[in-house]
């Protein structure tokens, strides 16, 4: 069975608290700053409830998620060529929406947790990294997103916690699922997680 781990709650909640520190000079530090900013302004307002709130929020962050490559990394290049386009458009659009409404529903957790964006590594003219650490109470937690340039401007296709890959998790997850009862066993798994 497919499992929420720990660690996609921690890095989808990233995009769901406050920053502290760096102001970005750079285009994707600013991308990402400007988002998180946005969130928090939004938990903060009392003006509208909860279920608003997570609409006005999911419609704002996910334009900086590319789903599609992250949903196609987590398949591996086997598993993905191995899929017919109905497949893939059926995979896309469930992996997507498993996505948001994760990241919606962990709105309700809020608690004035804290992100420190660190500088930027920029890997390759087109790639960057952006190390954050997410700070709760007395615990940090060394969060990475992992953005590319694409033509629509700077998209994350993976965030890493310590050191470990979403996408890898999810790859590693939905291989073994594959392997036991293929395409449509996944889909019905996927569609059935409960956020």
């Amino acid at each position: 069975m497919i499992k929420k781990t720990v660690m996609t709650t921690l890095a989808l909640f990233l995009l769901l608290v406050q920053t502290v520190g760096a102001e970005g000079t750079d285009s994707v530090e600013s991308l990402l700053k400007g988002k998180l900013d946005f969130v928090f302004s939004t938990l903060q307002r009392t003006d509208i409830q909860i279920d608003k709130k997570k609409a006005l929020i999911v419609e704002n962050i996910s334009p900086i998620f590319d789903f599609s490559l992250m949903g196609k990394l987590t398949l591996g290049k086997k598993n993905w060529s191995g899929l017919t386009k109905k497949q893939r458009h059926t995979f896309i659009t469930t992996f997507t929406d498993v996505m948001k409404s994760s990241y919606s529903e962990k709105l309700s957790l809020y608690t004035n947790e804290e992100i420190k964006i660190l500088p930027v590594q920029q890997t390759k003219p087109k790639k960057a990294i952006i190390p954050t650490e997410l700070i709760s109470k007395e615990t940090r937690y060394a969060m990475s997103y992992k953005f590319y340039k694409s033509k629509q401007g700077w998209k994350i296709y993976d965030i890493e916690l310590q050191g470990v890959s979403l996408v890898k998790t999810y790859q590693s997850q939905f291989n073994q699922v594959l392997a036991e009862g293929g395409f449509d066993e996944l889909i019905s798994k996927l569609s059935h997680i409960k956020v």
